[in-house]
């Protein structure tokens, strides 16, 4: 795979991961829909968005498919167990594309489009992925505990949905805490942590590895 269809595939990619954070929360009907193809949409392009060997694409593409068939399992019977499984898979699948973003750019030899792309991505991944967990923290204790209560409490009197999830992961990410949730569970309140954790250590060492390269690039000491 060429740079140039590197760089189309993370951009593509980039533009999955903006739909469920912008365009996503904004509707009010079929967003459960909209949520599972652009989930659909993520895993096609997460799979082709780095180069991988043969023997791990096709891992990938296998593991892809059965999360694409879980996701919609989930949309069309609506069970706790269906939707454990599903979430756990779609977690477990882009959380290896994430892994193996970071791991790329650290083997890079220096800042390229495809680079910096993979870094927006890596980044709106862990966000993402921080839905994830909290959605799964949510249907495990509704489906091995019987606790309805939810994982995170917020202002409304509304059941909390993925959209809000994502507001918090992001919200914890940055670290913003404008503090209209909060977790509620002991199971939310570790996940919390785990996430706002995660966004630090990944800028602080993305751009250590960033201005690293970039400085050691022959190309701009000449």
């Amino acid at each position: 795979m060429t740079q140039k269809q590197l760089a189309r595939n993370n951009i593509i990619l980039l533009i999955c991961l903006l739909l469920i954070i912008f365009f996503y929360p904004a509707l009010s009907k079929q967003r459960l829909l909209m949520r599972d193809v652009i989930f659909t949409a993520i895993i096609l392009s997460g799979t082709y968005s780095l180069e991988f060997a043969k023997k791990t694409r096709n891992i990938l593409i296998i593991s892809g498919i059965v999360t694409i068939v879980l996701t919609w399992f989930y949309y069309f019977f609506a069970k706790d167990i269906l939707g454990l499984v599903s979430f756990l898979s779609f977690f477990s699948f882009n959380m290896f594309i994430t892994v193996f973003m970071i791991r790329h750019i650290a083997k890079s030899q220096k800042v390229t489009l495809t680079i910096i792309v993979n870094s927006i991505n890596g980044y709106l991944l862990i966000g993402i992925l921080g839905a994830v967990l909290l959605a799964i923290a949510e249907t495990t204790q509704r489906f091995f505990f019987h606790i309805n209560t939810g994982a995170i409490n917020f202002a409304g009197d509304a059941a909390a949905g993925f959209h809000d999830y994502l507001y918090f992961s992001f919200v914890t990410l940055t670290t913003l805490g404008y503090g209209d949730i909060t977790p509620v569970s002991a199971l939310a309140k570790s996940l919390t942590v785990v996430i706002a954790i995660s966004g630090q250590l990944y800028l602080t060492i993305l751009i250590a590895l960033l201005v690293g390269k970039y400085l050691s690039n022959p190309e701009k000491k000449s």
